[in-house]
């Protein structure tokens, strides 16, 4: 292996992960070289069926896994293959790095008070400015705010957080998409950005000053822009990104494009690290019917990238 290796974990072993990881490395080969993170039983079948990957076991024996179902033990599994993984991506011996599906319980189990697998990567990698883009091929979202209630949304909006959120994306698609000159769209929060203060004054008090300090940073920042349109022109090639000030107002388009084929990208890291856009999907574990859509664009998005 050398510097140019991706890792990649599992998920959890209960969940679709392992059966999307093995469709996934047969159909992105220029994924490899890879190492592979999880059970030993299930890594070590990967990387005897596909040259190029690396088993690095981080647990052992399955009785304790119970397929189609979230336990302690499946938790403890997927935990462990995260903590090593992240280490190595944290490290510099990844070049990077896409995570499997987990439960959310698996963290909490292990005794941490991460939300997800977004905030545990970005404090093991020392980040503190993060964000979560979402992406798919033709779409690029930014949330100021992730999983608020929407009452809660307009005081958790500040200058601050749309200014981070928009130069951390510029600053990814500078180092990693080789975009030199990002185009960033910024919402605003109100219908129709406001209409000149009838609607609320988010966007003259918090979201045009973050915008204006954006400019005199030198990245290209246009807004606050009414959501119902900017999402539009964006799809049509106007922006490289689009900075969503809720969940859903971003969301809601993108997944309308690219429900299966959408990814979750951590913003902020020294390397890139992502992940596909949905959970373990335990229902649908050992029958064939999970999409592999979103695995493959992630480890699509891990080969440029690296």
């Amino acid at each position: 292996m050398d510097g140019k290796t991706i890792g990649l974990t599992l998920g959890d072993p209960a969940g679709v992960g392992p059966d999307l990881v093995d469709i996934a490395l047969a159909r992105v080969p220029d994924a490899r070289p890879a190492r592979l993170y999880g059970t030993q039983e299930l890594v070590d079948r990967l990387a005897l069926v596909h040259a190029g990957c690396e088993a690095v076991p981080t647990s052992t024996g399955l009785d304790d896994v119970e397929p189609g179902r979230y336990t302690a033990g499946s938790g403890r599994a997927s935990f462990l293959a995260l903590q090593a993984a992240t280490a190595d991506l944290a490290s510099g011996r990844l070049a990077a790095l896409v995570t499997g599906p987990i439960d959310k319980h698996a963290l909490s189990d292990a005794g941490l008070s991460h939300p997800g697998q977004t905030e545990y990567v970005a404090e093991a990698c020392g980040v503190r400015r993060f964000a979560m883009m979402l992406a798919g091929p033709r779409l690029r979202v930014v949330l100021v705010t992730t999983h608020l209630a929407l009452r809660d949304v307009a005081a958790a909006i500040t200058q601050d957080g749309v200014f981070d959120a928009a130069s951390l994306v510029a600053d990814h698609l500078r180092r990693f998409e080789a975009i030199p000159a990002p185009r960033i769209a910024v919402l605003g929060l109100n219908p129709h950005a406001s209409d000149g203060g009838r609607f609320g004054d988010e966007e003259a008090l918090v979201i045009s000053p973050a915008v204006a300090r954006l400019r005199e940073a030198g990245i290209d920042a246009s807004g606050p822009l009414p959501a119902d349109t900017a999402f539009h022109r964006a799809v049509g090639g106007a922006y490289d990104a689009v900075v969503a000030m809720y969940h859903d107002q971003g969301l809601g388009p993108l997944k309308l494009l690219h429900f299966t084929s959408a990814i979750n990208v951590t913003l902020g890291l020294p390397r890139p690290r992502c992940a596909p856009d949905h959970g373990p999907a335990f229902d649908l574990a050992g029958t064939g019917r999970a999409d592999p859509g979103s695995l493959v664009e992630a480890l699509r998005f891990a080969a440029r990238c690296r």
